[in-house]
């Protein structure tokens, strides 16, 4: 579906944790006859005063404080503390196993990937939204929009936080150098090695891939099939599409090129984007839109005289016009909660107009209404000059169709099968015809199990 974004501006731990998860109750009840429910409320005479706990993966200081600072000074009956969990295994298994106590649980929380909300859903840990949907009188059509909802099984588990929007970031500099211009929308991926090769000079690499990221194989399927890109139409696995190959291949090239760093040199160092990028060590690279508060970030990266340039991601097809733009920051409603009516007004209210704050923290709202421009003003701020500003909101107010997920049948294993495989390729453990003939069979391998 093409629209216009548009915003508003008002793992072995884990398994013996979700297993432990996963008795009768469906989540639909807080407690049991052996389990008292978790207390989050505390009465003061005969007001009573709910503290709700919000859980998330940004640093409290990107936009979280702020949204919880102007919800407790406009609310005095329910409270609002956030709490940071980091983003990766480690921390997705502290969340979990939050989720599952009685004591200090999170009532409402983000989840950052698929495969994760498919595995807390079947532990029981997640609420089901529709009934708290209507009963506050939220306006999901209004504001989010059908369209934007995905349903896990017919059912609406979560909803969406912000608008993630993956991009090419360059240092303009480099670019204005070799003489080359901003890419437009509609730039293949056979265009983005070929820059990335022009943009290579020593002690600069052209490009730059997350490591601990899907491989690029990921983003050149979804450019190919925009709906549940790991999963073909006859149910099996999508690793067999002529667009996953020539992804893996892509990256191989550049690796084996020089145009990007070393892949066991990204894996040791944990080498993160906005480190490469924002300290001169490549000309460009791929991420999503969490990237612009650390192009803000002038105490960490200081002493920079150009800009950051941005172009959409590469297609599949030479103006294919699709993005790996998706609705992020998805967020729950512990099944478990004792307050889930208030945990329902509290995400309304942050759906509606509270993720306002998280603007200047690089969090794009989710809401169908706004002014593009004034968006882009909002998240550079005061910091304007590190931005290449037509690019920027030229990007903001690119016309995609957006992809999707739908299916979720295997999805942890599948993308742990991914990223094995592929490294073992990156490596020179193994060809490319075995890399990707083993990936595809061990993820219709898990597609089977988990039917």
């Amino acid at each position: 579906m093409k629209r216009r974004l548009t915003l508003s501006l008002s793992s072995v731990l884990l398994t013996s944790v979700l297993l432990s998860g996963c008795g009768g109750n469906n989540g639909n009840t807080a407690g049991g006859p052996d389990k008292a429910p978790q207390q989050s409320a505390k009465a003061s005479g005969e007001s009573k005063t709910v503290t709700l706990k919000w859980w998330g993966g940004v640093p409290e200081e990107n936009g979280p404080k702020a949204v919880a600072d102007r919800w407790n000074a406009e609310n005095t009956d329910i409270k609002v503390e956030y709490v940071r969990f980091v983003n990766d295994d480690p921390g997705n298994v502290k969340l979990e196993t939050a989720l599952l106590s009685n004591t200090d649980a999170p009532d409402l929380f983000v989840n950052y990937a698929d495969a994760h909300l498919e595995r807390r859903i079947k532990a029981g840990m997640v609420e089901p939204l529709e009934a708290l949907i209507k009963s506050s009188g939220f306006d999901l059509e209004g504001i989010i929009g059908s369209e934007n909802i995905t349903k896990v099984d017919g059912t609406i588990y979560n909803l969406p936080g912000s608008r993630d929007v993956k991009f090419v970031a360059f240092n303009k500099a480099s670019l204005d150098a070799i003489g080359e211009s901003i890419p437009e929308p509609g730039w293949t991926w056979d265009d983005y090695a070929a820059l990335a090769g022009k943009l290579t000079k020593e002690g600069q690499y052209g490009a730059f891939f997350t490591p601990t990221w899907e491989p690029i194989a990921f983003d050149v399927l979804n450019s190919a099939q925009p709906k549940d890109a790991y999963y073909a139409a006859d149910g099996t696995s999508n690793f067999g599409h002529e667009a996953f190959r020539k992804g893996l291949e892509l990256q191989k090239k550049l690796i084996e090129g020089k145009k990007v760093m070393p892949y066991a040199e990204g894996v040791a160092n944990k080498a993160q984007p906005q480190d490469e990028l924002l300290n001169g060590r490549t000309a460009s690279t791929y991420t999503s839109a969490y990237f612009v508060r650390y192009i803000k970030d002038d105490t960490a990266y200081p002493n920079r005289e150009y800009q950051i340039a941005f172009a959409p991601m590469p297609q599949w097809t030479a103006g294919g016009n699709i993005n790996n733009t998706k609705l992020n920051d998805m967020t729950s409603i512990n099944a478990k909660s004792p307050n889930k009516e208030a945990a329902m007004k509290f995400l309304s209210w942050f759906l509606t107009e509270g993720n306002t704050e998280m603007l200047p923290g690089g969090r794009i709202p989710s809401s169908k209404k706004a002014d593009v421009a004034q968006v882009a003003e909002a998240v550079m701020g005061d910091r304007a000059q590190y931005f290449d500003k037509d690019s920027f909101v030229k990007l903001l107010n690119t016309e995609y169709t957006n992809t999707e997920i739908t299916q979720t049948a295997g999805l942890t294993e599948m993308r742990k099968a991914f990223m094995e495989e592929a490294e073992k390729y990156f490596m020179d453990a193994q060809d490319l015809d075995t890399t990707v003939e083993t990936i595809k069979q061990r993820a219709d391998e898990a597609i089977a199990a988990a039917k």
